[in-house]
């Protein structure tokens, strides 16, 4: 089995940063970490700081292709586009459709992941993003759905065991029941695209951890009577998803955002539909059209529907806003915490038994990814 002994000018390791440790690598896999003079070369140095890999829990699509296209083709095609953005690893995202084309999406991308593909970025599993939700944003309101168990059940067996999170909106009738139900089924539970009422610290008590894209799709927020958003802030059980984009949250909210939620409950997504990694122009959003201009993704009726950005904008943008933060609050943000919520024991941290999967940091403060 061939080995390469790595050596970064830094890497996040053991809760900070290290300079120039050695880390060894077999097998696609970490199998020591110690200072370079402690190790026999030859060393592959790598210029700037290494972070573990960084990880999307929510893509859409890219490369103009959508996730719900569901072929392995477009879903390689994507792959690819994600791990081009200094992506390590991803959660193909389905939005609401139609229960039985959901269903059909659904197994089929399950179909691909367990094909295990060999290129691009890692599918950890799937993120279904609906259709049990209340406030549509760019989801389509006339698939809306209440969440029963054998509808739960369906959309888990077609998951085949890769639905590993699941945005539900917390006062649709049977939320807090399907919460426990997924929860049971080993599936990460996010509340969104909803209001905040009397289910949602049900929801939470059944076990929903998660707020996706804290801010939007949250329901209105006042000082007098805490939305979604609010009570996210406030409740230490929630973790939360934020795009940084720049357009779906202002830098000062996501300022804000992480004096309440520290390095523990903040996590960078993209949102990013098919114009990932494309001009200007005309794209797709589970069927619908979307059209990318000047960096923005809108619908035809003007609002914001996902995002263009990839994981490096993301990271780039998080340390430009942050100047105060560094390459650990960045590898918290986007590689340990998704990986904790998602329960996926490879990835995460440059440790021991993880996978040989990196982003390197420039001086300059650029993103891109390092596979072995």
């Amino acid at each position: 089995m061939s080995e390469t002994l790595l050596r970064p000018e830094a890497a996040v390791v053991d809760g900070g940063v290290r300079l120039e440790p050695c880390i060894r690598i077999e097998g696609g896999f970490i199998t020591d970490i110690v200072d370079a003079d402690h190790s026999q070369g030859p060393f592959t140095d790598v210029s700037g700081t290494l972070l573990p890999g960084l990880i999307d829990l929510q893509v859409n699509g890219a490369a103009g292709l959508g996730v719900d296209e569901a072929t392995p083709e477009a879903l390689n095609r994507i792959a690819k586009q994600v791990a081009d953005g200094a992506a390590a690893a991803f959660l193909p995202t389905l939005i609401s459709a139609e229960f039985s084309k959901l269903r059909e999406q659904i197994r089929a991308v399950a179909d691909w992941i367990s094909s295990k593909p060999s290129s691009g970025a890692t599918p950890l599993g799937i993120h279904v993003e609906g259709p049990f939700l209340e406030l549509h944003g760019a989801h389509d309101a006339s698939v809306m759905l209440r969440p029963s168990p054998e509808r739960v059940g369906e959309l888990l067996e077609a998951g085949q065991g890769h639905i590993r999170l699941l945005t539900l909106a917390p006062e649709v009738p049977g939320a807090v029941q399907a919460v426990a139900q997924l929860r049971q089924a080993g599936v990460t539970v996010a509340l969104g695209h909803g209001k905040a009422g009397k289910q949602t610290q049900a929801c939470i008590e059944a076990g929903a951890s998660m707020i996706t894209h804290l801010f939007n799709a949250c329901g209105d927020d006042h000082h007098r009577r805490p939305g979604l958003a609010g009570i996210a802030l406030d409740d230490e059980r929630l973790t939360c998803s934020l795009i940084a984009d720049g357009y779906h949250v202002h830098p000062i909210a996501l300022r804000n955002a992480y004096r309440c939620l520290g390095s523990d409950r903040f996590v960078l997504v993209t949102d990013a539909v098919s114009a990932m990694g494309m001009p200007d122009g005309q794209y797709h959003l589970a069927g619908s059209q979307v059209y990318l201009k000047n960096g923005i993704v809108r619908n035809q009726s003007g609002g914001l529907a996902g995002s263009a950005i990839c994981m490096a904008d993301a990271g780039e943008n998080f340390l430009r806003w942050f100047p105060h933060l560094g390459p650990w609050s960045l590898a918290q943000a986007a590689s340990k915490r998704p990986a904790e919520l998602i329960a996926t024991s490879q990835w995460g941290a440059i440790e021991v038994g993880k996978r040989a999967r990196f982003a390197v940091l420039s001086s300059a403060g650029k993103l891109s990814s390092l596979d072995f």
